[in-house]
């Protein structure tokens, strides 16, 4: 019988063992928040935050492992997931070098960080750091480019694209009712557009490098259910670090909410099998707390 959140993915795990399951996924989660939660650059929440050295000799690390599981007849299986954080820890060597220059790149076209114009083409920087190299490292590797869920998808993916486009026109009406009256009239249409470009940056960078790298290499090791829930666990975590700059009291009621967006969004990814429906989903919420954040300072 197939799964019932996702019918239309044929690969099952290949071990139907809880114990064999749980183990191996705490050792993912464990990689996974040596990357996200203690290698991320978003802040400094970690001596390792930002740390160049840190993150190069962590994906050093998970290409060695990757390499020796390819060669290993029994555990050549696990030589993609290891891949996978090898590119991931890669992203964040790439950030932590090249990050500082966001400043001159948004003075290319003649404004300033400080501005709407700013946050946003900053955040594309961003999302260039993070999807250049996952798309090389992809193709270095010998994979295509559907193994990111960059792909139109199935028979469902007119339904994915259908769901995120009503979401978002639904987030961004709804941040509009109760933020516009924050902007004066005349700059409201530039916060929309610039907005709509930091969240679709914001959320391609977030989708690919926590989701499309990772979800095609773990249903067959762990399972849809398991895959859903630990990615959205290390999605969470990545979060975790807005601690550094976020109230206390709030931090809790953050993770709740990146938590359920990365369930739906990783749903919805692996029910399409395509990384179309998730992005726009994701792309909404960033909206609305670009329109929100910006129309209370």
């Amino acid at each position: 019988m197939s799964d019932p959140i996702l019918n239309n993915v044929s690969d099952k795990p290949e071990s139907t063992n809880l114990l064999s399951r749980i183990w191996l996924s705490v050792l993912f989660l464990a990689c996974s928040l040596a990357i996200f939660l203690l290698g991320a650059n978003y802040y400094r929440l970690f001596p390792t935050n930002g740390s160049w050295v840190y993150a190069g000799s962590l994906a050093v690390f998970f290409l060695v492992v990757a390499l020796l599981l390819r060669h290993s007849v029994k555990l050549a299986k696990y030589w993609p997931i290891f891949y996978a954080f090898f590119v991931a820890s890669g992203v964040n060597l790439v950030s932590d070098l090249f990050a500082g220059y966001n400043s001159q790149f948004v003075q290319l076209f003649g404004t300033w960080t400080g501005t709407n114009q700013g946050f946003a083409l900053a955040k594309l920087y961003d999302a260039l750091l993070v999807v250049i190299p996952i798309l090389a490292l992809t193709l270095i590797s010998g994979e295509n480019l559907d193994s990111l869920f960059l792909k139109k998808g199935n028979l469902n993916w007119k339904w994915g694209l259908g769901i995120g486009t009503l979401v978002l026109m639904n987030f961004m009406t709804s941040s509009l009712i109760f933020f516009g009256t924050g902007y004066d009239i005349s700059k409201l249409g530039a916060a929309i557009v610039w907005g709509i470009v930091f969240s679709l940056s914001n959320s391609m960078l977030e989708e690919l490098w926590i989701r499309g790298l990772f979800l095609k290499k773990l249903v067959p090791l762990i399972g849809v259910a398991w895959t859903v829930v630990l990615s959205s666990v290390w999605f969470a975590s990545l979060h975790f670090l807005a601690v550094a700059y976020l109230p206390a009291m709030v931090i809790p009621v953050f993770v709740v909410n990146t938590f359920t967006l990365g369930l739906a969004c990783a749903i919805l990814m692996i029910k399409t099998d395509s990384i179309w429906g998730a992005f726009l989903i994701h792309a909404a919420a960033d909206l609305f707390l670009f329109i929100a954040i910006l129309a209370v300072h």
